[in-house]
């Protein structure tokens, strides 16, 4: 509990390697969760907010420890708040790619040592009771202190104090708790800005990684359309080239058809040329009138799907199929019943029951 108040706490002090961790942390887990949620507007927004504020807020202890312009705080935040609303709005995965510009923002704020020697634990400092998790020594007091006198020259005692912190004198005279070095960061930083190739490069990366994620968001939405019509043409072909076999002409110039599944279709010669969906059951979108088959007695009995497309020779026939649950039915009411209208289009059932009852494959359908 105590780890995750730190998290959330305004006034201490994160040290470089806490800094570190919980911004790689902030961005491992923002991918892995919003990725988890795309398309969810709500949880993904809550996401933003809840990873934006630990960023900014360990950003801001960062500032502290380095005693550097709280100003800096708004790279960081800001940029990772604009980058994932770009990932949520965009839903797509390329857009991940753009975390590089916070990551590198945060980056900066490593490169500075902090001010002043803290008592840090678990690379936190502040208000937050954290002694829970500092390691307990095992060493006694005694060992902590061991006081031996010595004798010098002025006759008077001296005492030293074993594993006493060393004082030393800075140049203007006050006393500091340990002796300032060259630090990594400070030379990668000062290596950085006096090296204009360093910067070149830099900038190019993130050049390059904004015109890879345009070109991809670019290509995707002009994929999609293509993409939709292409579906559209597939569906439409392979509704072509279903599977239609035994061939009945029945008396009022219709045909029926057998598929695969045994599945019934009907088929007359159509008055346009055009390859086109009358009607599909899937979308429930087209001519309401081939919604249905009805008959002038009975129940009417719905059509999967009504298309027109190439028939024998030079001309275009309509195909309207029906769901092989329902063969045994349309079979029976074309058998017996007296005519029967689909699409707009009347046709009578005089003689239909003769012509079906010497086919072996409808036949089995007529129960007498």
């Amino acid at each position: 509990m105590q780890f995750l108040k730190s998290l959330f706490c305004l006034q201490g002090f994160d040290n470089r390697t806490r800094f570190s961790a919980i911004c790689s942390a902030v961005y491992v887990i923002y991918i892995m969760l919003a990725s988890a949620f795309i398309g969810m507007f709500f949880i993904s927004f809550l996401l933003l907010v809840l990873f934006t504020s630990v960023l900014a807020l360990t950003s801001l202890r960062r500032l502290h420890d380095a005693k550097l312009n709280k100003n800096w705080l708004f790279a960081p935040s800001l940029t990772f708040a604009l980058i994932a609303l770009i990932i949520i709005v965009s839903e797509q995965h390329s857009s991940y790619y753009l975390l590089i510009i916070p990551a590198l923002c945060s980056s900066v704020l490593l490169t500075y040592p902090s001010a002043v020697k803290r008592n840090f634990i678990l690379g936190y400092d502040g208000p937050v009771d954290m002694k829970e998790y500092q390691p307990e020594t095992h060493l006694g007091k005694e060992a902590k202190f061991r006081i031996e006198p010595s004798l010098v020259g002025d006759n008077s005692i001296n005492f030293n104090h074993d594993e006493s912190p060393v004082m030393q004198t800075s140049p203007a005279g006050g006393a500091s708790l340990y002796n300032k070095q060259a630090d990594i960061g400070e030379m990668i930083r000062l290596k950085l800005l006096g090296n204009k190739k360093a910067q070149f490069a830099i900038v190019a990366v993130i050049v390059l990684t904004l015109i890879g994620v345009t070109a991809s968001w670019l290509m995707s939405y002009l994929n999609t359309p293509t993409q939709a019509i292409t579906e559209d043409k597939v569906n439409q072909q392979a509704a072509n080239i279903e599977t239609r076999e035994h061939p009945l002409t029945m008396p009022d110039n219709y045909t029926l058809y057998l598929s695969e599944h045994k599945g019934i279709t009907i088929s007359w010669q159509a008055d346009q040329l055009n390859d086109t969906i009358l009607w599909s059951q899937l979308t429930t979108q087209g001519d309401e009138s081939c919604k249905q088959i009805s008959f002038n007695k009975g129940t009417s009995i719905r059509t999967l799907s009504v298309q027109v497309a190439k028939g024998i020779g030079i001309n275009s026939d309509y195909y309207a199929s029906f769901s092989p649950l329902d063969s045994q039915a349309l079979i029976q009411a074309l058998a017996f019943r007296s005519n029967f209208t689909l699409c707009g289009y009347d046709f009578s059932l005089k003689g239909s029951q003769a012509v079906l009852g010497k086919n072996e494959q409808y036949s089995q359908w007529i129960n007498y």
